[in-house]
């Protein structure tokens, strides 16, 4: 059986359409409807069926797709172990990282990787909503927490931490809070995007839940614009906090929270030469930013 077919047989089947498969295989729409019908001729059975939710699968699809399951693991695995002996690291890498820490952290290192591991590509995915390494969005993902239902293999690899931070403008005008009660005379830019920021949020709504909440933002690119133009107190991960040199952190001794970071990846896929290469330089990197990322203060 045409194994590029299976492929496009389990795209479909995850994503409920024929465009959503062509944009995850990088096909069209057209020849994805030609290999299902393809693959349906093949098998002599009907393995979609049309519904208000997409394509879903039919009886024989969903039998079909347990066995392509088990073919997509040896896939893998095979793919491991064929590649796992080349003597020089050579691929593309699809690298799951927020952009928070892509922009703030990473990028700034990466001509040091290129210049190591020229033939090795990183795609960077960068978009907030959790991507799944089982079907192949992502080959490597770092998260701030743990692996999920995937049953990604890993490590804790560093620690990330966030504080809270007034532009120099706003602290001249309003001394910044030291104790508890006087965050009272404060305002605060808070999180809109609850789902995304759960732990942050409920930190930053903790710590100043006696001050005046002015404004909620979705993005930490847009709560950084509103600190800076002074608009009141918000909290954010160091890295970007103390990358600006008009801003200043609020009791930076004793006010700040941590969260782990975590790097991932597919146990039939993390031996893959490129995806050693990119795994090693990430957890080296940490290792060496270890007081950049936790935003560490000197005594």
């Amino acid at each position: 059986m045409d194994w590029d077919l299976c492929r496009t047989f389990i795209a479909v089947a995850e994503s409920g359409s024929y465009l959503g498969a062509a944009r995850r295989l990088r096909s069209s729409h057209p020849t994805v409807g030609r290999e299902i019908a393809a693959l349906e001729a093949q098998l002599g059975a009907k393995l979609f069926v049309r519904s208000n939710e997409g394509l879903t699968l039919t009886a024989q699809g969903r039998r079909f797709r347990d066995h392509t399951a088990t073919m997509e693991a040896a896939a893998l695995r095979a793919e491991a172990a064929v590649s796992a002996k080349g003597e020089r690291a050579r691929g593309i890498v699809k690298f799951s990282i927020g952009p928070t820490l892509a922009a703030y952290w990473l990028m700034p290192h990466m001509a040091s990787f290129i210049a190591t591991h020229p033939d090795v590509q990183i795609e960077f995915v960068t978009h907030p909503f959790p991507v799944s390494v089982r079907k192949r969005e992502a080959d490597i993902v770092l998260r701030i927490y743990q692996s999920g239902d995937e049953n990604l293999i890993g490590r804790k690899i560093a620690r990330l931490g966030v504080g809270f931070y007034a532009s120099r403008g706003y602290a001249a005008r309003y001394p910044l809070p030291a104790h508890r009660d006087d965050w009272k005379q404060h305002r605060v830019i808070g999180f809109a995007d609850r789902a995304s920021n759960a732990e942050l949020g409920r930190w930053s709504d903790h710590v100043a839940r006696h001050a005046s909440v002015v404004m909620r933002c979705s993005s930490q690119s847009d709560m950084l614009a509103a600190v800076r133009a002074g608009i009141g107190i918000c909290a954010m991960s160091c890295i970007v906090g103390d990358a600006h040199d008009d801003l200043v952190r609020v009791s930076p001794q004793k006010l700040a929270g941590i969260s782990d970071i975590w790097l991932l990846a597919h146990p039939d896929l993390i031996d893959l030469p490129p995806l050693r290469a990119v795994m090693d330089f990430v957890t080296r990197r940490s290792r060496e930013d270890r007081d950049h990322l936790s935003g560490a203060v000197k005594a």
